[in-house]
């Protein structure tokens, strides 16, 4: 019997490493119509369950998605009609992290000195270090950023050139490349705000504790709670 339960325990602790090293965010909060697609097949998911590096999100009208990388370093919240990827991989012991945008909006916040961190539209790259803002891109070609705190370095891909965005500023960067940079409105702020309010969802706040395998083969924890 003891032994049996020994076997199930290592089985256990095996699953949850590998499961660990091979996911790279955690679903924090899902609300409305929200798929989740992995490679070709759209899976079934809930709050807690892992992301795979190229997961790919889309959220329906009126729905509402978030995920939490599991370095701790940020959050991803999605909102309605969004389609976004989920790419993470370990660079320099630290994850790189990037969220492809195809449609829609998100509002990322993300803690300093945790890695690489950008986000990618079809037309732009937003690489940050520290900061919270949040990113549109319609259907006309146009992308968004309205940058709530610290600073963006956006690569307009069209150009090839590079602008600095500080908080209190939205860039908008038009399908062939032009673009403008002024401070923020009243509009724009208020975009956040809604945003924000329509993906409230009352729920309590729960934690765990991740087994990650380093680059030198110690296991640590990072605690995520969501």
């Amino acid at each position: 019997m003891k032994r049996l339960l020994l076997i199930a325990l290592t089985v256990v602790l095996a699953a949850s490493l590998f499961a660990a090293e091979d996911s790279v965010a955690l679903i924090s909060a899902s609300k409305g119509k929200v798929d989740l697609r992995r490679a070709t097949k759209v899976v079934p998911h809930k709050t807690g369950d892992f992301l795979l590096n190229k997961d790919e999100i889309k959220t329906g009208g009126e729905s509402f998605a978030a995920y939490k990388y599991i370095d701790g370093s940020s959050t991803v919240k999605v909102f309605a009609n969004s389609v976004v990827r989920v790419i993470a991989s370990t660079q320099n012991k630290k994850l790189a992290k990037k969220v492809e945008l195809d449609k829609g909006s998100i509002y990322t916040q993300i803690k300093s000195n945790t890695g690489p961190f950008s986000v990618e539209t079809p037309t732009t790259v937003a690489s940050v270090k520290g900061t919270a803002f949040l990113t549109e891109f319609d259907e006309n070609g146009q992308s968004t950023f309205i940058v709530t705190e610290g600073e963006l370095a956006l690569t307009i891909l069209e150009q090839k050139e590079t602008q600095s965005v500080k908080a209190g500023n939205t860039a908008i960067i038009q399908a062939d490349g032009s673009y403008e940079i002024n401070p923020s409105t009243k509009d724009d702020i208020l975009k956040i705000e809604q945003a924000e309010i329509a993906s409230k969802q009352e729920q309590e706040n729960k934690k765990m504790s991740i087994p990650v395998v380093g680059p030198d083969g110690q296991t640590k924890y990072i605690e995520i709670t969501w």
